[in-house]
């Protein structure tokens, strides 16, 4: 089986790579757990200084495999609560890591995809990046932190309309709403992720750990429960006919000749 998860390293750098651009580095259990493995791996070592998260392609992340989704609702098993669980897994795993974590996002990050970009610390964008909601449009809502993250960042009201009323959100809109820390040029995104990396690693090394618990401190708990409700309410809309339909429907969208020519 084919790797979805590189992690390599440059000098104090881990670099966190989505390889499975095939099936637009799309989340599934396989993926949650070669993530989870690389990011056991960093903590595990004491000789990286910052992480980023990045993804070949052009989208960074699809978000969930619907049509693995949409297996597991017609054998009606309980693989899509075991996917949860291990996103879940993983997005603490990354939380807990001591030393920053940098988003690359050089296209759309959709549903999980976008929850993955908002867990972590900072985050660089393309010119060309999209933060594409999706629940709503799939009659679901979210997970992998992103009412969280969302609500934390932009307040209850600002996350809430977001997260019901708009299909995506645009580099620079999301940029204007904090939720991006840098935009660069397509060509440009490695240097200016690194530039940012390099920036925070300037800082000696106790106090960029002691800064990342401090502010992270009051809110890593509360994102631990927050994940388990967002499971709970996620299996619940998954259990609406309205969300077998919508998942249906993406997915022969998605195989029909004019999608695929698009």
């Amino acid at each position: 089986m084919e790797s979805k998860i590189t992690l390599t390293s440059n000098n104090d750098i881990a670099f966190v790579t989505m390889v499975n651009e095939t099936r637009a580095n799309s989340i599934d259990k396989a993926f949650c757990d070669e993530l989870l493995g690389a990011f056991e791996d960093i903590e595990a070592s004491s000789t990286y200084r910052a992480v980023i998260l990045q993804a070949r392609g052009r989208i960074f992340s699809a978000g969930g495999d619907l049509r693995q989704i949409l297996d597991g609702l017609q054998r009606s098993d309980s693989s899509l609560e075991s996917l949860i669980s291990a996103l879940n897994t993983t997005i603490m795993a990354m939380r807990r890591l001591p030393i920053p974590v940098i988003a690359s996002v050089q296209g759309a990050a959709a549903g999980a995809g976008f929850s993955l970009a908002m867990a972590c610390d900072l985050v660089v964008a393309s010119s060309a990046a999209r933060f594409v909601v999706g629940y709503a449009k799939l009659g679901t809502s979210s997970d992998g932190g992103l009412s969280f993250h969302l609500a934390r960042r932009l307040g209850a009201a600002r996350a809430l309309e977001i997260m019901l009323t708009r299909d995506s959100l645009s580099a620079d809109e999301a940029s204007l709403l904090g939720l991006v820390q840098r935009i660069a040029e397509p060509a440009s995104l490695q240097d200016a992720t690194l530039a940012l990396a390099r920036k925070v690693m300037d800082v000696p090394a106790a106090a960029v750990r002691e800064t990342k618990s401090l502010v992270g401190m009051a809110a890593e708990d509360g994102l631990e429960r927050q994940l388990e409700e967002e499971k709970r309410a996620f299996l619940r809309c998954a259990s609406t006919k309205a969300f077998s339909q919508r998942v249906a429907q993406f997915v022969a969208d998605s195989a029909s000749p004019r999608s695929a020519s698009t």
